[in-house]
């Protein structure tokens, strides 16, 4: 593997949307050789600036052990969109070096077509049970370390919606306190199959910023957060047709397997990187 040179480092490390955009405009062999070389906390959040399109195709060029630790790193949503981009026999030798977990998950949501709510919900978010008690609710909510909604969703021993919780209302409350004499009801879950377009127009995004995700039988899926939703739709209409018919980002990319090797080289020493880096230690002093 390739050294690269600590400035290039430090610019990842300290600027990573700016490093995002320089990437995006490299040669996607370099990129990859770029990716490959650069350790894992500092490329990730790196790749999670960069338009996913690119991403997707340095990932094509890596040893999939390589790929896979990016795609572990990445937001679940950059990590469904990187693999929704990739060949299917190539996605799934990443999602073969995947924890199982994730991989289960992963799996789950590219089951469903990109234009639905199931290709962009997060199955990674912790429900909660309807037979809790608030003690009990607090300390799965630190054990979640970020990973839950708010509100949080409760779901009864069935795996149906039951209602919301609000964390606030833990902190008001005795820890012997039952959470389902806490929660909120009355609200729907959008299903996996619903049409994105269809879903941005619920009245309920106006009080939540997460919405629960049932399957066909009502029983919780995941979470679809305002953002992927939006992210999503928007993924949708910057897509070329050849994508939305099916084809890889890999079909439209063969030209990319053709380029040299030989710009790795080139990497270490007269990079696009390499000049933004020194010109940022200029800049800051």
């Amino acid at each position: 593997m390739t050294e690269v040179p600590p400035l290039t480092i430090a610019y990842l490390d300290r600027l990573p949307g700016s490093a995002a955009q320089v990437i995006e405009s490299m040669q996607s062999t370099d990129a990859a050789a770029l990716f490959e070389a650069v350790p894992t906390r500092i490329l990730v959040p790196v790749v999670e600036k960069m338009e996913k399109w690119p991403a997707a195709l340095c990932l094509q060029l890596l040893p999939s052990e390589r790929a896979a630790a990016i795609v572990a790193g990445v937001s679940y949503q950059s990590a469904t969109v990187l693999l929704r981009l990739a060949a299917a026999e190539r996605r799934d030798a990443i999602l073969e070096q995947l924890p199982s977990a994730l991989a289960r998950d992963l799996k789950e949501s590219l089951r469903y077509p990109r234009n639905t709510v199931g290709a962009w919900m997060d199955l990674s978010v912790p429900t909660l049970s309807l037979a809790t008690t608030v003690e009990a609710a607090i300390v799965v909510l630190r054990a979640a370390n970020g990973r839950m909604a708010d509100p949080i969703f409760v779901v009864d021993e069935d795996q149906h919606l039951a209602g919301v919780l609000h964390a606030e209302a833990l902190l008001r409350h005795a820890g012997t306190t039952g959470i389902a004499d806490l929660i909120e009801t009355g609200l729907a879950p959008l299903f996996a199959r619903t049409l994105l377009r269809d879903a941005a127009g619920l009245a309920a995004w106006d009080d939540y910023s997460c919405l629960p995700v049932a399957s066909r039988l009502g029983q919780m899926l995941g979470t679809l957060a305002r953002s992927d939703l939006k992210r999503g739709l928007a993924t949708i209409s910057a897509v070329s047709t050849p994508t939305e018919a099916g084809a890889s980002i890999w079909s439209n990319a063969g030209e990319a397997m053709l380029v040299s090797m030989s710009g790795l080289l080139d990497l270490i020493g007269d990079d696009s990187l390499e000049r933004n880096a020194r010109k940022e230690k200029h800049h800051g002093g």
